[in-house]
């Protein structure tokens, strides 16, 4: 039985690739919606995961806010992106961190597309852009299903839950260096 995350994540491509003509934006946005949800939950469903009392997950499901876990995305980017201006060596802690970057930052774009697609009615989504933005969320799923056990990932799902003021802004003065690809599972360098 899939999950809900994984559901939502397979409407959301089914949605995405219904005819253009057909459908008009109404299936392009709801699946930009739907491909959000998806990551949204996968979080979720993995963090309250980690809670002894089953019958209580749910309501710690709904502790999580949309704009905590965007700050604790987007704090995480920003830290990752300072690690790889460090240009750090070809090791598991660089493949955990590129994966962590993928999920962080997909979670930032993605909310922020969500938010354009069920608030901006003016926006004339093209369906190639669509696929694209849910593609960008399958590979977040993946990257997320390799390093969920990860301290940084348990880490990064705890910052979610709000707290401390986690947010800072880019520093100055650093320099950006992109950021590596993405390592396949099987290249994970075993410690």
């Amino acid at each position: 039985m899939l999950s809900r995350a994984d559901g939502l994540l397979q409407l959301a491509g089914h949605l995405a690739s219904l005819p253009a003509d057909k459908y008009g934006q109404t299936h392009l946005s709801r699946a930009i919606s739907t491909a959000y949800y998806a990551l949204f939950h996968l979080l979720i469903d993995d963090a309250t995961s980690n809670w002894r009392q089953e019958a209580l997950r749910a309501a710690l499901g709904r502790v999580f806010e949309h704009g905590r876990m965007r700050s604790a995305c987007e704090a995480s980017v920003n830290e990752l992106k300072t690690y790889f201006a460090g240009n750090p060596p070809t090791s598991r802690e660089q493949a955990i961190a590129i994966h962590l970057h993928v999920v962080a930052d997909t979670f930032v774009q993605i909310q922020h597309q969500r938010n354009e697609a069920d608030y901006n009615v003016s926006k004339d989504w093209k369906p190639t852009e669509v696929v694209s933005l849910v593609s960008s969320v399958a590979v977040a799923f993946r990257s997320w299903k390799i390093v969920r056990g990860e301290p940084a990932a348990q880490a990064l799902l705890v910052a979610m839950l709000g707290g401390r003021d986690r947010r800072e802004g880019p520093r100055t003065g650093t320099r950006t260096k992109p950021i590596p690809p993405i390592p396949s599972e099987d290249s994970l360098p075993v410690e």
